[in-house]
């Protein structure tokens, strides 16, 4: 029987995947079957991950792009067309999380975060669509339900990832007819550094308004990005995932 949730043979990038949500989901990515190309700033980092992941018997290189230079993501569309030929999956998921007030949002901060948060994302993706066009493929956009319920002194970051939700279903429009899917997913307060910004008292807060009345871990994220990438979701595309526990339901 055909495992629809397989993702056998296929190749899969995933950005800022040295550590948290990311490394949990090449982790899964690669479980499923995939050859993962992990991916952050830092060459020693990728090399790290890519490592542990074949010591266990999974698929993974390691190859370093920050995807807020244009350079990177040229040379990293460059090295799949030259190493692979292909690209099944992409995985958007490096990000910047600046901590600020609207008020003290100077223009470089702004300007940096956009060219991670968004630009980023756009770009790579559009080199993405050219790799999979015409044979499939599927490319998951990690939001936030920061973008449907902003929080304090996360005003950009908000606001940059109610954008990706636009991007998303551009993307998957304009791209549908090559076979390429495009979604959002939208993770509540998951237990990474982003968390950590989050005193133990906050923390709980927001677990009480949590219906499955805990955080999420970075494995309940990775299983919904897998099913994303696989032929499961063959007929999804420009669909926003909310996977958060139940937490935006609880903000009502």
């Amino acid at each position: 029987m055909n495992d629809a949730f397989s993702l056998k043979d296929q190749v899969a990038l995933v950005t800022g995947s040295t550590m948290g949500i990311g490394e949990a989901t090449a982790r899964t990515l690669a479980q499923a079957g995939a050859h993962v190309i992990v991916s952050s700033r830092k060459q020693p980092d990728c090399d790290r991950v890519a490592a542990e992941l074949r010591a266990e018997g999974l698929s993974a290189e390691g190859v370093a792009c920050h995807i807020g230079r244009m350079e990177d993501i040229a040379a990293m569309a460059e090295h799949l067309r030259s190493h692979h030929g292909r690209l099944d999956a992409l995985v958007n998921n490096a990000v910047l999380s600046p901590l600020r007030s609207i008020a003290d949002t100077d223009v470089g901060l702004f300007t940096k975060t956009v060219e991670v948060d968004l630009r980023g994302y756009w770009y790579l993706s559009a080199e993405a669509a050219k790799l999979m066009a015409g044979r499939g493929g599927s490319i998951v956009n990690l939001a936030s339900v920061a973008a449907l319920h902003p929080d304090q002194g996360l005003a950009l970051y908000s606001t940059l990832k109610t954008a990706l939700i636009g991007m998303s279903r551009s993307f998957a429009m304009e791209y549908g007819p090559q076979g390429v899917r495009v979604n959002t997913l939208l993770p509540g307060l998951i237990k990474t550094k982003l968390a950590d910004k989050y005193d133990p008292a906050q923390q709980a807060r927001v677990i009480e308004r949590t219906p499955l009345r805990r955080l999420g871990t970075p494995e309940d994220i990775a299983n919904a990005v897998r099913y994303l990438c696989s032929p499961a979701a063959a007929f999804v595309t420009g669909a926003s995932l909310v996977v958060d526990g139940g937490l935006s339901v609880g903000l009502f």
